[in-house]
């Protein structure tokens, strides 16, 4: 029962500090693809290289590690919203977005030898500026929609999907 409680409480001192700080948590998403880690890595790497189809910049990936990096800019406002939510400060409630960047983070880890988990985390910030304010750059949660669109690049469904 102590141990619970004491876990709870750390739990929300945890949940309490990041609301405080106003820090957005990166919310990795898991799926499963059904091949090798190799092949899943490869699929990906593919991906990331065709910036036509994904509209990302592969930054870097390692297929020793099974993990690339990969980064998006020059969101409109109207999928910038569909993709993530910025919460401004009363300072800067009429400020309009200027640009909006994702930096994708993958990691491919084999289950087997015909399976691979495949993890995404998306940060993401945008970039504001209204009449009269300075520009601002400001932390954003995830909507959840990179992600789904990277594990299903990848062959990969999330749990219960």
């Amino acid at each position: 029962m102590k141990r619970t409680a004491g876990a709870a409480l750390v739990s929300a001192a945890l949940l309490w500090s990041a609301a405080a700080l106003g820090q957005p948590a990166v919310i990795p998403r898991i799926g499963t693809a059904s091949q090798s880690s190799r092949v899943t890595f490869h699929k990906l790497k593919g991906y990331f290289s065709d910036t036509a189809a994904s509209q990302f910049r592969l930054i870097r990936a390692d297929a020793r590690t099974g993990t690339i990096v990969a980064q998006r800019s020059g969101f409109d406002d109207r999928s910038w919203s569909e993709y993530a939510y910025c919460k401004m400060g009363p300072g800067h409630l009429l400020d309009s977005l200027h640009d909006g960047a994702v930096t994708v983070k993958v990691k491919v880890e084999g289950v087997g030898r015909r399976a691979s988990y495949v993890l995404v985390d998306a940060e993401f910030e945008g970039r504001y500026g209204g009449l009269g304010s300075s520009e601002t750059t400001q932390q954003c949660v995830s909507q959840g929609l990179i992600e789904r669109n990277i594990l299903a690049a990848a062959g990969a469904t999330p749990p219960g999907g």
